[in-house]
């Protein structure tokens, strides 16, 4: 029995755990640290926001980049290599002394009183709380007709950290954002005949300084759960535009033939090669089709949390995929709390990056610690 568990252990668990040490709470982290960082990107390309804005947090601000920078005299350039961010988020783990169970939760389950939480080694925790802190590892997105192709010949950037394997093949990568420049980028590099095919009728590469985007997104993550519910959907009915950092620009353009403005229609194998069938009648064969077509957030589509606790969990009444949560990030199942993109529909865009993190953390860990505080007094 422990007074706090949080499943995940990326940029929101680390946060999460640091503040609980801190308040003297009893926790469980259950991950692998930074996985989804370290292991399912590619190293090679950047974090394309300002590096002032993905510090992690812990409540006193004492291990933020910048000091992380200073200790080990790492240089901190915009765009941040990924590899950096990575070697910053083990060393915040390591300066605020968390613990860290590197094992993956399997089955989360309630009783109506307290959780249960059993590992992938079949270990069991209980607690009244549990923090789901995952990132985006269960919701990569391919859409129909995409779909329709065999493994064998389509695949999500998800996961992709080496590219090597697509040396002489002709390869479609499908999107429009950055995921996509960057796989196309480094399929290029790899020795790949790669095109690049999306709906927009231009590349759409980001106007903003990345400086003033981090600062906005900091900002929306104290100001947006205050809005009303006619405003929080207004936000969210707006069409959203994919965009693509500048610095990715040089690594595509000139080098990679693309498509703008094509709809894909139909999807078939021919003579062992995926054909793509566009709106406007053409079609065009690959050896292989990378979609750079994002993640769809879905809290049904987590593994690990037991089909009765699923159905007690009330979803948004426009997507039905997000949790509803109140300021404190707690669904209506009590003692349940949801943080990252999981989070961002009830409290903004913010959410889905590193710079909802401080704001999750202060709220959820600092109410748990007066309710245990509470709690003891009575006692």
């Amino acid at each position: 029995m422990t007074e706090l568990i949080i499943i995940g252990a990326g940029p929101y668990g680390l946060s999460l755990a640091a503040h609980a040490e801190a308040e003297g709470l009893s926790y469980v982290l259950l991950g692998l640290p930074m996985h989804f960082w370290k292991e399912q990107m590619p190293q090679s390309m950047f974090i394309r926001t300002n590096p002032q804005f993905v510090s992690l947090s812990d409540p006193r601000e004492l291990f933020t980049i910048q000091k992380f920078s200073e200790a080990t005299n790492t240089p901190l350039p915009s765009p941040l290599p990924r590899p950096v961010f990575v070697d910053y988020a083990f060393w915040f783990a390591q300066q605020t002394a968390i613990s860290i169970t590197c094992e993956l939760a399997a089955d989360v389950s309630y009783n109506g009183e307290q959780y249960k939480v059993t590992g992938e080694s079949g270990k069991e925790w209980s607690s009244e709380h549990v923090i789901i802190a995952t990132g985006l590892q269960h919701f990569s997105f391919i859409p129909a007709p995409l779909s329709s192709l065999p493994d064998s010949r389509i695949s999500h950037t998800y996961g992709k950290t080496d590219f090597s394997a697509y040396k002489g093949h002709k390869t479609a990568v499908i999107g429009s954002g950055q995921s996509a420049w960057e796989a196309a980028a480094l399929l290029h590099l790899a020795g790949s005949d790669v095109e690049l095919i999306f709906r927009s009728n231009a590349p759409n590469y980001s106007e903003e300084d990345n400086f003033i985007s981090g600062q906005k997104l900091i900002d929306s993550a104290k100001q947006f759960y205050l809005y009303s519910d006619h405003q929080k959907q207004d936000i969210w009915k707006r069409p959203r535009k994919s965009s693509v950092a500048y610095f990715l620009k040089p690594f595509v353009e000139g080098k990679i033939t693309m498509f703008p403005a094509s709809q894909i229609v139909r999807t078939d194998i021919l003579d062992n090669q995926a054909v793509l069938s566009f709106s406007n009648g053409n079609e065009r064969s690959y050896d292989q089709i990378i979609a750079a077509t994002g993640y769809q957030i879905n809290v049904e589509k987590l593994p690990f949390l037991s089909p009765n606790l699923l159905h007690l969990v009330e979803k948004d009444p426009f997507t039905h995929r997000f949790p509803i949560l109140n300021e404190r990030f707690e669904s209506n199942v009590p003692g349940l709390f949801f943080a990252g993109p999981l989070a961002s529909h009830s409290h903004g865009p913010a959410f889905g990056f590193v710079a909802g993190i401080r704001a999750a953390c202060t709220s959820i860990i600092s109410y748990l610690s007066e309710k245990t505080k509470y709690r003891s007094e009575r006692l």
